[in-house]
């Protein structure tokens, strides 16, 4: 009983302390001026793909290509990736934020620049930068 005790505590520091490190490394800058480049973490109207997660989803595994020496060597992860969706809703500076291998994170970052774009976030009703994560997991089927 207490081991199931020590592990949600132990998950809840982890959680917490990534979601911490997540703001103290990136400053929220909810006060972005219309004509500014700042990227934010959060804005009011976040950024979202055309058709929805559904089809973000769908668009990106069409645009993944599984490694075929990780797939042999039976690699697999979870690679998190984050990018910029820009005013105008373009992908911009895909980067590794977790990795799972380096083959798996260049196959992520390569899936994530055939993207099309965005329909971009919004802060006081103006267009913003927008930072956006992505988990995307390779598994052998």
């Amino acid at each position: 009983m207490e081991k199931i005790g020590i592990k949600k505590s132990l998950l809840f520091v982890l959680a917490f302390s990534l979601v911490t490190g997540l703001f103290l490394s990136n400053p929220l800058r909810l006060n972005a001026q219309t004509g500014s480049d700042d990227v934010l973490l959060v804005a009011q109207e976040m950024p979202s793909f055309p058709g929805g997660d559904k089809a973000l989803v769908s668009t990106l595994y069409k645009n993944l290509r599984y490694p075929a020496e990780a797939y042999e060597k039976n690699i697999e992860g979870k690679v998190l990736v984050r990018f910029v969706v820009s005013k105008d809703g373009s992908v911009l500076n895909p980067s590794i934020i977790r990795s799972a291998d380096p083959e798996l994170d260049k196959a992520a970052l390569d899936a994530i620049k055939k993207l099309p774009k965005f329909i971009p976030g919004k802060q006081d009703g103006m267009p913003v930068n927008v930072y956006y994560s992505l988990p995307i997991v390779f598994k052998k089927a």
